[in-house]
């Protein structure tokens, strides 16, 4: 099999990811062919591939003739990465004017001859078709393995359907507990669920496949780096700050009108790795927020 991987606007976090792979890369590449990989090899064209890795996203022209280019020469893409996957962390700059954007970063040298930025950061499936998604910021290996794994050898890549939860070793302390709290006021007792004690875990929201490092294996609150589950995409009126804000509430004992009035970044709190899903933007009802309201418009 040909495999190609193509970076657009990224860290580049997800290619290193791939290469995180130690056996199992050797294993790859001794009975399969990486053609194309600018960050590891002087290669200008892309030819021909069965198997495409995008990682990031959309941000100018340049980029969207590249996605399109790679996706007319090969087989299958798949969109690497939670940026690609979902906007990721860089659906944050929508929140503010690109001019003052390129010129925060670039000054006024950004706008002399460069390429013509996009109005919007969406998804890349948004541009292009895209066979398969995985998520992560970035994948975990073990993750990519087992992607790649089912798809050298022709098998159905395979969903993902449960949430971070699914896959949290942890149980319920006795309720009401102290909170709403961020990771910052205290810490969970081991063991125990930190969304039921008092903390914004955003695990029930958020797509499995980590194997709940964060909650389960740091004790850390889920922060949504795989991106909102299926059920959160799929389901009319479902919203990531409104179930968190209820799942709290009954935590707490909390009024839910408190819990959402003490939170000072709401945005960055639920949405940090989502904003520019259009599913989410496009909600009217059902308790969406009035931020993506704004950026839907």
């Amino acid at each position: 099999m040909d495999i190609a991987l193509l970076s657009l606007s990224s860290c580049l976090g997800c290619q290193m990811a791939f290469l995180s792979l130690e056996e199992y890369l050797y294993e790859l590449i001794g009975e399969n062919r990486v053609v194309y990989a600018p960050f590891l090899m002087d290669k200008k064209e892309l030819d021909h591939a069965d198997l495409a890795l995008v990682e990031g996203t959309v941000r100018n022209t340049e980029h969207f003739l590249r996605a399109r280019e790679i996706r007319e020469r090969a087989d299958r893409v798949v969109a690497l990465g939670t940026c690609a996957c979902f906007g990721g962390v860089q659906g944050l700059a929508d929140l503010y004017p690109e001019p003052r954007l390129l010129r925060s970063r670039f000054g006024d040298t950004a706008f002399e001859g460069g390429p013509q930025g996009v109005r919007r950061l969406l998804p890349l499936d948004s541009f292009i078709r895209v066979d398969a998604y995985l998520p992560g910021c970035p994948p975990v290996p073990a993750l990519i393995e087992k992607f790649l794994r089912a798809a050298v050898s022709g098998d159905r890549l395979s969903r993902e359907g449960a949430t971070v939860c699914a896959e949290c070793a942890v149980t319920s302390p006795p309720l009401p507990q102290p909170g709403p709290r961020r990771l910052t006021e205290g810490s969970g007792e081991p063991g125990k669920c930190l969304l039921d004690s008092g903390f914004f875990c955003l695990g029930p929201l958020t797509r499995d496949g980590c194997g709940a490092l964060c909650p389960s294996g740091m004790g850390v609150p889920c922060r949504g780096c795989r991106g909102p589950s299926g059920r959160v995409l799929e389901r009319a009126g479902a919203d990531v700050e409104a179930e968190t804000v209820r799942r709290l509430a009954r935590a707490t004992g909390k009024k839910e009108e408190e819990i959402r009035a003490g939170v000072p970044d709401p945005v960055h709190t639920y949405y940090l790795f989502c904003l520019a899903e259009p599913l989410l933007r496009k909600r009217r009802s059902g308790g969406t927020s009035p931020y993506l309201h704004r950026l839907g418009e």
